[in-house]
């Protein structure tokens, strides 16, 4: 923070004045003002708020699992004998050691990345995991179930390590699981108070709450920086590719659907969507990778890498553009004014004379940002569109404002499948804050924003914790990718798809890992 504020346009000019013109009366009230900031009452209140560390170690909730973890490595004691004898571990150590595996370099790649990192991987390529078992195999079961086998493995693995550990491993809390955990509750509250039809309900509550769990299991996968590099580089990777086919659809002018855009805008040929099928998804995913990305120029140490990372970074923008999802510029327009003012303020006006190039240069994006001041626009809003869907959740939720419409009733895919009230006219509510207020009423909304604050928070503070480290800098991209999804959500249902749910609060836990897991040198406990 105090490098925020002295790092900002402001303080730099007087700092420049004062060097100018040190024995003037100017110069000597800018010095004067800059000692007495850093004797301040307000400096040492703002380092004070960033660099509180949660008691949880106290917690009854730690005892808790202080207890339950005890008793997984008991039970783990008294079953290693007859599991170490076993015919399935003697037939596996029989086949590790076969000739066969030992010279396979498949084998040995997977042996060095070892189960919790292979895990990881396979986390941060959630999303073309995701496309392969749905859009490719269309093997209806397994469509439904792999992502919740795959969390049930991860689950599963946790608890083999902790029942395998000769040492005692002690519980991972975090200052974001109780309102996360409290969030998750009050969804089950509201599905036995509101709930017409009981599956629905329960399918809404699924779609809102189960991914938000792999915060849990990220928590406790996460135990090294190789790990924590391991989510991170993979998933970049993963994006890059994403980010230049997108290019290359606009290049090619792939094929969309003719209601992607209003005849008013006929001039936009293309809108790029890659493998997830929606331009609005995949410009909020460019979203929140693109700054990790840009964190990545400023993490690398050689100038061929960085000016390589820039050029990746540059492709990122460019394929968000060509979404032509208005919500998507919104949100990358606030990912990098947050990464500029965390990271680095220079690049405010480079991102700043860029936007203007792109608004006065490019007549697609111009026209379709002077689109929404246009009759055309409002006529369209107001029929079919999110002014009209708006006012419906509106009009759903006044009478029972307090618990809402109920969860997988309007707004959101799960509606949309079972569409149970007969003349209403059912739509995506693209608005995730009003499709929450209007299915879980203010105490849903409330708990849920309660939530994205600590979040936040606790986020901010884990940056300010580990300012010193190298590693800091790959948090700051994280966190802003995130502010600019969160904003995109103020026009889209963007955490209604599961992976962007997922990759969310699993780059949550990344964060929270950095700040207050991670093991640095003289600790002697896994949580601060």
């Amino acid at each position: 923070m105090d490098n925020m504020i002295r790092g900002c346009f402001i303080a730099r000019l007087c700092a420049l004045f004062a060097l100018a013109f040190p024995g003037s009366i100017p110069g000597k009230i800018v010095a004067f003002f800059k000692r007495c900031y850093h004797d301040s009452v307000t400096r040492r209140a703002i380092h004070v708020f960033f660099s509180v560390s949660p008691k949880i170690v106290y917690s009854n909730f730690y005892k808790l699992l202080y207890k339950l973890n005890k008793f997984i490595q008991k039970c783990g004691e008294l079953l290693r004998p007859a599991f170490e004898n076993s015919l399935v571990i003697k037939a596996w150590c029989a086949l590790c050691s076969s000739k066969l595996l030992r010279e396979s370099a498949i084998f040995a790649f997977f042996s060095k990345l070892g189960m919790r990192r292979l895990l990881i991987a396979v986390f941060a390529l959630y999303l073309p995991m995701d496309v392969f078992v749905r859009d490719v195999l269309q093997i209806g079961f397994l469509s439904s179930i792999w992502d919740e086998a795959f969390m049930l493995l991860c689950v599963c693995y946790i608890i083999f390590r902790i029942a395998s550990s000769r040492e005692l491993i002690k519980p991972r809390i975090t200052p974001v699981d109780m309102p996360l955990m409290f969030f998750i509750a009050i969804g089950v509250l509201l599905v036995a108070v509101v709930s017409p039809k009981l599956g629905p309900a329960i399918d809404g509550w699924r779609a809102v709450c189960q991914f938000m769990l792999w915060f849990f299991v990220l928590t406790r996968l996460l135990e090294k920086d190789e790990d924590f590099k391991t989510l991170y580089f993979t998933m970049c990777a993963m994006a890059t590719v994403i980010a230049l086919h997108g290019i290359y659809q606009y290049i090619t002018k792939a094929p969309m659907p003719s209601q992607w855009v209003a005849q008013a805008e006929a001039g936009v040929r293309t809108r790029v969507y890659s493998i997830i099928g929606s331009p609005n998804v995949m410009g909020a995913f460019l979203v929140m990778t693109a700054p990790m990305i840009a964190a990545c120029a400023y993490y690398v140490k050689p100038l061929w890498a960085k000016c390589a990372l820039w050029g990746v970074t540059g492709i990122f923008c460019l394929s968000t553009l060509f979404t032509f999802s208005r919500g998507a510029w919104f949100g990358l327009t606030i990912a990098v004014v947050v990464f500029s003012l965390l990271v680095d303020r220079k690049l405010l006006f480079i991102a700043g004379a860029a936007i203007l190039a792109v608004i006065f240069c490019v007549p697609e994006i111009s026209n379709r940002i002077a689109f929404l001041f246009t009759s055309d626009f409002a006529e369209a809003n107001a029929s079919g569109g999110r002014g009209e869907r708006w006012e419906i959740g509106m009009r759903l939720w006044r009478p029972n404002k307090l618990f809402g419409f109920g969860l997988g009733r309007y707004g959101g895919a799960i509606a949309m499948q079972n569409q149970e009230i007969d003349n209403l006219a059912y739509y995506y509510m693209d608005n995730y804050y009003l499709k929450t207020l209007t299915e879980m009423g203010l105490l849903g909304l409330v708990s849920y924003v309660w939530l994205l604050l600590r979040n936040l928070l606790w986020s901010c503070r884990s940056i300010f914790k580990t300012q010193k480290n190298r590693m800091s800098v790959l948090s700051c991209g994280i966190v802003a990718g995130q502010l600019g999804v969160l904003s995109h959500s103020f026009f889209e249902n963007i955490f209604e798809v599961p992976y962007m749910n997922a990759y969310f609060w699993g780059l949550s836990a990344a964060v929270i890992y950095l700040g207050y897991i991670r093991k640095r040198k003289g600790d002697k406990a896994q949580v601060k």
